[in-house]
């Protein structure tokens, strides 16, 4: 396809994508300004050339697909406004969360920064000091809306993290590695402690139940090594890599791993089926680990409300991650509420 074609198709997709609405007001100025980058290059395509508009075509295309997933319609918005709850805490830079629902039982967390691409070679569009961060979202379109079994993208959100602040990359300075695939493990060990300092157990739960017996390959410490870590953490035990962790962040200017959550009683909502008035950031992460146990413990014991032969394992699971993601909606609400709905 030829690349100002692309570009055309692109452009219908964001102007539907506007007219379809956003969650988030940031998301609309993102897509109209891409949308004016687009004008731009069609209009100057022959003193810009082939190889600027196919890249930048290239560009708005991946933009396109995250944006288009973001919308009212498809958004997972419960996970999304909890990991955007996350950020200003780690990045100096403005991020907007975009999402696209994939098919397989792939969750992943990627910045991309189409505006440097703009600013380096588009020297003719004034960007204004426009440059947010977008970050693409990827969660199973099967658990889209089943808050609990979102949980691995804290872990990909600790991955985003590790690397936009170079944390595992300074450590590897302070703290030569004996080989590759240690550098390689501390990734994956910083991405379970951080997620693990959100949302507590269930974050590594989620693995002991994908991979349980996984051991050590090139990329991966073993499912065991990985458990035992993150219990370490989670314990207050200052063991292993968590010190060299701690002090690359202290070297970073950045805020120590610490526990971030806070435990809920889910009991007297859920067991009358309502949802859960969450009170603070902390209680907005802990709700995942706190329903996590509610759901496993009704599965297993049966108590009531849950007791009648006709309360099926897959209503249970229904309902739990209904009330989970309702009172995170719940939560959302509030908060635009409390500060006046500014976008």
């Amino acid at each position: 396809m030829r690349p100002n074609v692309d570009l055309f198709l692109i452009r219908d997709s964001l102007r539907e994508c506007q007219e379809t609405t956003y969650f988030s007001g940031k998301l609309h100025t993102f897509t109209a300004r891409l949308i004016e980058v687009i004008d731009h290059v069609l209009q100057n395509e022959q003193s810009l050339g082939p190889d600027i508009v196919r890249a930048f075509a290239s560009h708005a295309l991946s933009a396109n697909r995250y944006l288009a997933g973001s919308t009212t319609k498809e958004s997972p918005y419960e996970i999304e406004y909890c990991l955007q709850a996350v950020i200003p805490k780690w990045s100096k830079r403005d991020c907007l969360i975009t999402t696209a629902l994939t098919d397989e039982r792939d969750f992943h967390f990627r910045p991309t920064d189409p505006w440097a691409f703009v600013k380096a070679a588009l020297p003719g569009y004034a960007t204004s000091g426009f440059d947010p961060l977008l970050v693409q979202l990827g969660v199973p379109r099967v658990y889209s809306h089943k808050p609990l079994f979102c949980v691995p993208l804290y872990h990909e959100l600790g991955h985003f993290v590790d690397i936009s602040n170079g944390v595992t990359n300074l450590s590897s300075l302070i703290q030569r590695p004996n080989s590759a695939w240690e550098l390689q493990h501390r990734l994956e060990h910083f991405a379970d402690i951080f997620a693990a300092a959100y949302i507590g157990r269930c974050s590594i739960r989620a693995l002991e139940m994908i991979a349980p017996n996984n051991p050590t390959t090139t990329t991966h410490p073993s499912t065991a090594d990985r458990v035992a870590l993150v219990e370490d953490f989670l314990a207050g035990r200052n063991t292993g890599i968590i010190p060299l962790f701690q002090a690359c962040l202290q070297q970073l200017g950045l805020p120590p791993l610490q526990i971030e959550h806070v435990a809920l009683n889910l009991d007297p909502a859920f067991d009358d089926i309502r949802t859960h008035s969450i009170t603070s950031k902390g209680e907005l992460h802990g709700i995942f680990n706190s329903a996590w146990v509610y759901l496993e413990n009704t599965l297993d014991n049966r108590s009531a409300p849950w007791i009648a032969p006709s309360s099926t394992t897959a209503d249970i699971e229904r309902v739990v991650n209904d009330l989970t993601e309702k009172s995170i909606r719940n939560a959302s609400i509030k908060e635009r509420w409390e500060s006046g709905a500014t976008p």
